[in-house]
């Protein structure tokens, strides 16, 4: 007879196949992991299938919990693609939806298995970036709400994510630093992000990059090829320093490299989880966006350098410019600030979370 939890019957002899669907972006599928894991624990002989963009994939493909990944290439995600891929899920008895876009929806709705789903909270971040004087409480963090949609199945994530990147990836990170073979290990720097106003600025880089090898500190930078040629002073500089490189290689590859490094500092991007995930104390830097909004990085010793001036956040995702022209959010957030709260993470003795 099948267990009932909740709404939810399981059925017999557990779940057999499980869909769960996080298409994107970075941060939010390395954070959809504690689901996975939580789900492959509950379930040890239910085949897990993960529903991804393609260019995501790379932070599912190594699990081991995870039997199949289903990558979305960028030419087959339109309406009628995604109506003739959903076929693939009629087998299943599970369907977990953390994403609830409209490309999941799609992918749903004709499906007879139960489909669990994750809160959004979208009206409170809207209150957030549009009706702060509203006074809205902080959203709930990106794991609490995944966890959520396992709640009726009496399961409940507790892990923080970690990442696997596979046995070539751990291989090629110890060779390119055997290769390096720097004095100490290094700090992960990651100065990137899709939008401008999540990037630290470059002066303030390059002012943090020079305290640091004063300190005897190397630094490993971490970014996308297009990502670096975005920040040419930075990047010039990096070049003429003895003890620091500059790495642009596949996800997996540099998910490889933090495991090599003593901490990371960087901005609110999809690779500040990636850090965490892999194990490293974060100094986390928000701009337009705020850890009010629920994407704070995982797990303890990480540090949050947050302004929280007026006007922030402004934003869900970032933008182009400061629509006040001042950018005060990131341009006032010294390196000075930033130095300090990196020696924080580096000493023996660290608060599980250091939000000011």
């Amino acid at each position: 007879m099948a267990q009932r939890a909740g709404a939810i019957a399981i059925p017999d002899g557990g779940f057999r196949r499980i869909e769960i669907l996080r298409l994107s972006s970075l941060g939010d599928v390395v954070l959809a992991l504690p689901v996975v894991h939580a789900l492959a624990a509950a379930f040890p002989s239910a085949h897990l299938r993960f529903w991804v963009k393609e260019e995501f994939a790379d932070a599912v493909r190594f699990d081991p919990a995870i039997a199949h990944v289903r990558s979305l290439d960028p030419d087959a995600r339109r309406i009628e693609d995604l109506i003739s891929m959903s076929a693939e899920m009629e087998a299943s008895d599970l369907i977990v939806d953390l994403h609830r876009s409209v490309r999941t929806r799609v992918l749903t709705w004709r499906q007879k298995a139960p489909i669990l789903s994750a809160p959004s909270y979208r009206l409170r971040r809207g209150r957030w970036v549009r009706a702060r004087w509203s006074g809205p409480a902080p959203v709930p963090s990106a794991l609490e709400r995944y966890a959520q949609a396992l709640a009726s199945l009496g399961v409940t994530p507790t892990a923080s994510p970690r990442l696997a990147c596979g046995d070539a990836a751990e291989q090629w990170a110890a060779d390119w630093m055997t290769q390096w073979s720097p004095a100490t290990a290094p700090i992960v720097c990651c100065p990137a992000a899709h939008h401008f106003t999540k990037r630290w600025p470059q002066e303030h880089w390059i002012a943090l990059d020079r305290s640091l090898a004063a300190l005897g500190r190397p630094r490993l930078y971490l970014s996308l090829a297009r990502e670096r040629r975005s920040l040419p002073e930075l990047s010039q500089h990096v070049e003429s320093a003895a003890d620091a490189r500059w790495c642009s290689e596949p996800l997996a590859r540099m998910a490889a490299l933090v495991s090599h490094a003593a901490g990371a500092v960087t901005n609110d991007t999809g690779l500040m989880h990636v850090a965490a995930a892999r194990g490293a104390r974060v100094v986390a830097l928000f701009g337009s966006t705020s850890p009010v909004l629920g994407f704070a990085p995982a797990g303890a010793g990480h540090i949050v350098l947050c302004r929280n001036e007026p006007c922030q956040p402004c934003t869900l995702h970032g933008r182009t410019e400061c629509p006040l022209s001042h950018f005060r959010c990131m341009r006032e957030l010294q390196p000075a600030q930033v130095l300090t709260a990196v020696e924080k993470v580096l000493s023996p003795r660290v608060p599980e979370s250091d939000t000011p």
